[in-house]
């Protein structure tokens, strides 16, 4: 109650400023809310125009050339996980770049062998095959080439270096493909490697050879944003709310008495020297009116006697002896009841 009393006779002692304060923040938020609801905001996005899409991949390819126990002479097998020499000692490799149709479009593609000989993972050899070398200008969206790789003879070239190597280093093998391309928007490279292996009996690509690429070119656009209700809801609410703030204190301030407030307060505070009874009415008594309650508590503390709270007449009182030390809010109708 305490914190109520004294909020009460700060709004009482400053009604003017607190209404003031809370129209003009009313108005302020109302005026707030106009701007809002008529202004509305706009941005700057960034889109991704233009957009082409550029690929590349290498297929394998096997043409079952000799009898076999695993498949049937004349077959071709396609991407297969491994290819047998006892049955396909060529392989064909068929190396395709997509672009965009209907523009002519510069596509070279090349693929390459790479022989490396290491030792300990460092190098003391290296050889470049080129299986695929093209350059081309195409409109249809599609450049091909397909060539075929002896591997077999391959296989009789890496055993005779090895032979000479003997068991010093080793050789690995890795395939190597490159796309280039060109437009009137774009140009780049596309690239891919994957380990090439060849053992006594069979031969296989260990991993894919795809690469692809999406171009696009940024640009940027003013976008307009309606504007947000909850926005300007809030703030037209929020002006509402203020002038209502201003109404409540207006009708505080006028059911207030700024003196019945502090009494309150002080009342609060010394709540630990105040009990509720009765005045004597004896005329003997002598009655001592003290100006506030604050007072009163003072000469209760000085005396060391309790405050007396009668709730009757509203009245407090210190009884010391033969004299009794008051005060109430209404001191008319005190010394009537008193009889004084």
């Amino acid at each position: 109650m305490a914190l109520e009393h004294r909020l009460k006779l700060f709004i009482s002692e400053n009604h003017r400023l607190v209404v003031g304060a809370f129209v003009v923040l009313g108005v302020l938020c109302l005026v707030g809310a106009g701007y809002v609801f008529s202004t509305p905001t706009t941005q700057t996005v960034t889109e991704e125009t233009d957009q082409q899409a550029f690929s590349t991949q290498t297929y394998s390819s096997a043409l079952v050339t000799r009898p076999s126990a695993l498949y049937e002479q004349g077959e071709r097998l396609e991407n297969r996980s491994v290819y047998f020499l006892s049955a396909s000692p060529s392989m064909t490799l068929d190396m395709t770049t997509s672009v965009p149709a209907g523009e002519p479009v510069q596509v070279a593609q090349r693929l390459e062998l790479e022989v490396r000989g290491v030792r300990d993972g460092e190098p003391f050899y290296q050889s470049t095959r080129t299986i695929v070398d093209t350059d081309r200008t195409v409109e249809d969206g599609r450049a091909a080439a397909s060539e075929t790789l002896n591997v077999s003879a391959l296989n009789q070239e890496l055993a005779a270096i090895q032979q000479e190597v003997q068991s010093v280093g080793q050789f690995q093998l890795r395939l190597v493909m490159e796309a280039t391309y060109r437009t009137e928007s774009y140009e780049g490279t596309l690239r891919a490697s994957a380990p090439f292996v060849i053992d006594e009996v069979a031969y296989y690509v260990d991993g894919s050879l795809v690469a692809e690429e999406t171009e696009s070119t940024p640009a940027q656009r003013q976008i307009t944003q309606p504007p947000d209700p909850l926005e300007y809801g809030a703030l037209g609410a929020l002006g509402l709310l203020f002038f209502g703030a201003a109404a409540v204190v207006t009708r505080i301030e006028n059911h207030v008495d700024p003196e019945e407030l502090r009494t309150r307060i002080v009342h609060d505070q010394h709540a630990e020297w105040i009990s509720r009874g009765e005045f004597p009415t004896n005329s003997e008594k002598q009655y001592i009116s003290i100006l506030t309650l604050e007072d009163l508590v003072d000469v209760a503390i000085d005396t060391n006697r309790r405050v007396i709270h009668d709730p009757q007449i509203d009245a407090y009182a210190v009884i010391d002896g033969s004299e009794i030390y008051y005060y109430a809010l209404e001191d008319v109708e005190a010394d009537e009841w008193l009889g004084i």
